[in-house]
């Protein structure tokens, strides 16, 4: 579409921004928050004054998006894809930016507009296609902003080179100063356009010393800075890629290509990237000896040489390295990719090289749509890639009684906790516990001293819970070679070993829910007798004790909320080790001859205490927890409960009882509760049951 039609580039930019939007809102809100996600909406809920003043917080790293997030969640609410949303919007808007940019870049060559958009066209295409920008614009963190931002500087820089209209300084000047609001990191692509605008000859001649050694100082001192800035995060988080310059540089290709870590995808696929990198640094290298087209090379090599340079610069002192702070020069890696269209090839080898291009432009990106639904990896295979806080806290939820212990490991994951289960919940959720950080402070905090934390903050709790995220808790409490957990994890992995009984390990993609019941009175201040005691037998062999239910309302137990849960300890001891390994369901009914309304059903302890190993004189303690439909009618229920064989889930399989009251087909009645209306989901904000 040549660009002198009137509205054609309005049209292209348009049609760009919806492809792009169309592709980042596709399966937007299907993973889980991840980590950095859930610390974004825990920054953003902080006061407007607050959110304010960090915009002039030197330390702060990123105020501008969180103070607009917050703005966005007011109007838009919270929800996944609504946190995500910015980043789409933002990270698509970047398309067209970038298809201007390389029309600015192609300007210099004075080539017609059908060669123009051809070039645009083709950066624009990597853009919008490339999984890596993809993946921040499906993530509620700056960088989709910090994209737009860098794509709008790639713009107005070569046209305020072109121009050198006051307006267009005066636009590009206003971008440059956002752009430190929106990440402090954008100070490199300040000094890559200074960079250019002295290599182009911009500004009074006499002034032009000054200014490189001006330019000289600020980027030793960025250098330093970084070095001290993501030194210090290292050494307080150890979130971080350990890799020196060179290995860096090669981890940035390939993410920038396919979006993956070496050997998580085929290596051929780089090979079409490999080449359109080649061709076009060869290009842009030689376009600096001619005089016509230098100007467009100066601006794409200075866009990407200088801020990474500057960044690997500071690897030599850091060894500290994370892809997405190199999002500030995807747009000028998407021009230099696409710049063996820009204007300067001869007419008479013009279709050769457009056809040449193409299929390498083809083939390169058909490989990101292969890494984008590649299974495992891919944002668009089903499969979770993003750590599934989602899937694990709501594990959690629907089995947490109100006087469980509560443990996240390591504590920043808080957020996490916060944010989901003051949606999974009408209940109130417990105030999750957090151990210091081994091997830090002012004091070391290491074995010994765990221990008799641990000791004094789970005494009183009869069943704790422990959500850990593997690979963070390694940067905290780091495991013995051959451990998959530091000492925090191992504890709760390894129940059976601490006079304790395990009971449940969940593994989710990042995130592991571990349970153990503590029946000793030893970790107990509480009864082990039954609130309310029974004498019923189920078959020859199994007796019920009794039972307790937990209190979740106000008004105590026995009344419960849709939407929250129906907690019950059973006390149960055998007469004799049962050679069958039988499982237990817990009905709500109102209608007892109909399908229940809610209920559990499975093996004692979720397995980890079949009852096959229970043993006279022993009594066991199983915890329960019937999860309530939201849309539970308010009113009294009964509850039942059974024994039955897991091989023949049928009434038949079901052991026989004798106690009053049941009704038949091994079924014993342990009373009626009454059921009332959910209330909105409290945020977990540290309100606590006990």
């Amino acid at each position: 579409m040549p660009l002198r039609k009137p509205g054609a580039p309005l049209l292209v930019g348009l049609a760009l921004f919806l492809a792009a939007l169309l592709v980042r809102l596709y399966r937007l809100g299907a993973q889980s928050l991840w980590l950095d996600e859930g610390s974004s909406w825990e920054l953003s809920r902080g006061g407007w004054g607050h959110l304010l003043g960090e915009l002039l917080n030197p330390t702060a790293a990123y105020p501008l998006y969180h103070l607009l997030l917050k703005g966005w969640m007011a109007l838009f609410g919270d929800a996944e894809a609504a946190l995500r949303m910015p980043s789409a919007l933002a990270g698509a808007l970047a398309v067209p930016v970038i298809y201007l940019a390389a029309v600015e870049v192609g300007r210099a060559g004075g080539a017609g507009a059908p060669r123009l958009a051809g070039h645009g066209l083709a950066a624009a295409l990597i853009a919008l296609a490339a999984p890596y920008t993809i993946w921040y614009g499906q993530e509620a963190k700056v960088y989709g902003l910090l994209l737009l931002n860098a794509a709008l500087i790639s713009w107005a820089l070569p046209r305020a080179l072109r121009t050198g209209r006051r307006r267009d300084w005066a636009m590009l000047g206003g971008l440059c100063l956002v752009a430190l609001f929106v990440h402090r990191l954008a100070a490199l692509l300040l000094l890559a356009v200074g960079v250019a605008a002295l290599l182009v000859g911009a500004g009074p001649a006499r002034r032009r010393p000054a200014l490189w050694v001006g330019l000289a100082v600020a980027g030793a001192g960025l250098v330093a800075a970084m070095a001290l800035g993501l030194g210090s995060e290292s050494a307080t988080t150890g979130a971080y890629i350990p890799a020196g310059p060179a290995t860096a540089l090669g981890l940035s290709f390939v993410r920038f290509a396919v979006d993956r870590w070496p050997g998580d995808g085929p290596w051929w696929w780089l090979l079409p990237w490999l080449a359109l990198l080649s061709w076009g640094l060869g290009r842009a290298l030689h376009d600096l000896r001619q005089a016509g087209l230098r100007r467009g090379a100066i601006v794409v090599l200075a866009l990407l040489g200088v801020p990474l340079g500057l960044f690997l610069l500071q690897l030599v002192f850091t060894r500290v390295y994370e892809a997405r702070y190199l999002i500030l020069i995807f747009p000028a890696w998407a021009l230099l990719l696409s710049y063996p269209l820009a204007p300067g090839v001869p007419e008479r080898a013009g279709g050769a090289v457009r056809a040449g291009y193409g299929l390498l432009l083809a083939a390169a990106l058909a490989t990101g749509g292969l890494a984008l639904f590649q299974p495992g990896f891919g944002l668009f295979s089903g499969d979770p890639v993003k750590e599934q806080y989602r899937e694990a806290i709501n594990e959690l939820a629907v089995r947490v009684h109100p006087d469980d212990a509560v443990v996240i490991h390591p504590g920043y994951i808080r957020p996490l906790y916060d944010y989901y289960m003051g949606r999974m919940l009408t209940d109130p959720a417990p105030a999750p516990l957090a151990f210091a950080n081994f091997w830090r402070g002012p004091t070391s905090y290491g074995p010994r001293e765990w221990e008799f934390e641990r000791r004094e903050r789970l005494t009183g709790f009869a069943r704790s819970f422990l959500l850990i995220a593997p690979e963070h808790a390694r940067t905290v409490d780091v495991p013995l070679p051959g451990d998959e957990y530091g000492q925090v994890g191992l504890f709760w992995a390894y129940s059976a070993e601490q006079r304790t009984w395990p009971c449940g390990i969940w593994r989710y993609n990042g995130v592991h829910l571990l349970c153990q019941e503590a029946p000793e009175p030893y970790f107990t201040r509480e009864p082990l007798e039954p609130a309310t005691p029974s004498d019923a037998v189920f078959g020859d062999t199994l007796r019920l004790l009794g039972f307790t239910l937990k209190a979740t309302t106000a008004q105590g137990p026995g009344v419960y909320r849709a939407g929250g849960n129906l907690p019950i300890s059973l006390f149960w001891e055998v007469r004799a080790t049962p050679a069958t390994s039988y499982s237990f369901f817990l009905h709500l009914c109102r209608d007892c001859e109909t399908p229940p309304l809610a209920s559990d059903d499975g093996p004692p302890l979720e397995g980890y205490l079949p009852t096959t190993v229970w043993l006279p004189g022993k009594p066991a303690r199983d915890d329960r927890t019937i999860h309530l439909p939201a849309d539970l009618e308010p009113g009294r229920y009964t509850l039942l409960v059974g024994v039955f064989d897991p091989s023949d889930a049928t009434p038949a399989g079901r052991l026989p009882v004798v106690g009053e009251p049941n009704l038949g087909s091994g079924r014993l009645v342990l009373g009626t509760v009454e059921i009332v209306a959910g209330t909105t989901p409290a945020a977990a904000g540290g309100v606590s049951w006990r």
